[in-house]
């Protein structure tokens, strides 16, 4: 079975998946943080109290329409962020994905070789019993 392991660690593009884990990182907190900071900020300006004349009240519609627009902007520029991590977790899938099916094929090839190698041995205990 260790033998499995390090075949898988051999196979494994180590320097591709290091190289690009620390960008992963970054952007995945980057949007995590963005997520939860404008969503702070959109709760508090809803929560304004109900304005009195019609001009604070186009006032506060024009301000809450900048908010809207501005935050329309960044929820589009967290989802291109966000296609490219899923992207760029969507090739070390594969890549992953790559390696385990060379190791079962490998498996397979010393299964069969561990066949052959039993059939030989017990092949061979049989002629020395019976006198070869």
């Amino acid at each position: 079975m260790a033998i499995g392991w390090m075949a898988a660690l051999k196979i494994i593009p180590w320097g591709q998946v290091l190289e690009s884990a620390p960008h992963l990182v970054k952007a995945a907190r980057h949007l995590f943080s963005e997520t939860r900071k404008d969503a702070g900020a959109f709760a508090e300006s809803a929560a304004e109290p109900p304005a009195s004349s019609a001009d604070e009240r186009v006032g506060r519609l024009e301000r809450r329409i900048r908010l809207l627009e501005s935050r329309i902007a960044e929820l589009r520029s967290e989802q291109e962020s966000s296609t490219e991590l899923i992207k760029s977790l969507a090739e070390q899938n594969a890549l992953i994905v790559d390696a385990i099916g060379i190791l079962r094929l490998r498996a397979r090839l010393l299964l069969a070789i561990c066949l052959m190698l039993m059939g030989v041995l017990a092949g061979g205990i049989v002629w020395l019993a019976a006198g070869g």
